[in-house]
């Protein structure tokens, strides 16, 4: 049975999670790209999970990134299908990213002005009240970190789609 929104599953960190979310249907499998975030998955490891799904986009999520080098090593180790940012990394570097970027931004995503040609979708937090998503003109995605939380937003139903942040892993 289909999903009846876009779901991304980010900080993925092992093949079982990868397996089941691929075979849920979630659209989008995100995975921490720059060495020494929390959540970071080596490059060996990635292709093995890699080989093993098949469905979802892949999204480098490439928070704390600090130059357009480690950006170009990423494309080549990864092969990702999209990149996901802060608003403040996507000012940085976004001119020179030749993906489609989902942008993270904190508060209000009605307070700012989407205009590269590569911001595919906007990702707000669970605290963001409804987005007028007529003045984005974007997707909208709303990262869900509770249960209650998720079940607020979808009876809402002014989201295009939704993150959830996958555990670690402490036994297959």
């Amino acid at each position: 049975m289909p999903l009846k929104s876009i779901v991304k599953v980010s900080h993925i960190s092992n093949l079982s999670d990868a397996r089941y979310c691929s075979g849920m249907g979630v659209e989008m499998l995100g995975f921490s790209v720059v060495p020494g975030n929390e959540h970071y998955m080596a490059p060996a490891i990635f292709q093995d999970i890699r080989g093993w799904i098949s469905g979802p986009k892949v999204i480098a999520e490439l928070y704390g990134i600090a130059s357009l080098q480690d950006i170009s090593r990423i494309m080549e180790k990864y092969v990702p299908d999209y990149f996901e940012l802060t608003w403040d990394e996507y000012n940085t570097f976004g001119k020179d990213l030749k993906l489609p970027c989902i942008v993270y931004v904190p508060g209000s995503a009605r307070q700012r002005t989407f205009a590269g040609a590569n911001v595919s979708h906007v990702l707000v937090d669970a605290e963001s009240t409804c987005v007028d998503i007529s003045s984005v003109r974007l997707p909208v995605f709303i990262k869900i970190t509770s249960l209650k939380k998720l079940e607020e937003k979808l009876s809402a139903g002014c989201f295009h789609g939704y993150v959830l942040e996958g555990p670690r892993e402490l036994r297959p």
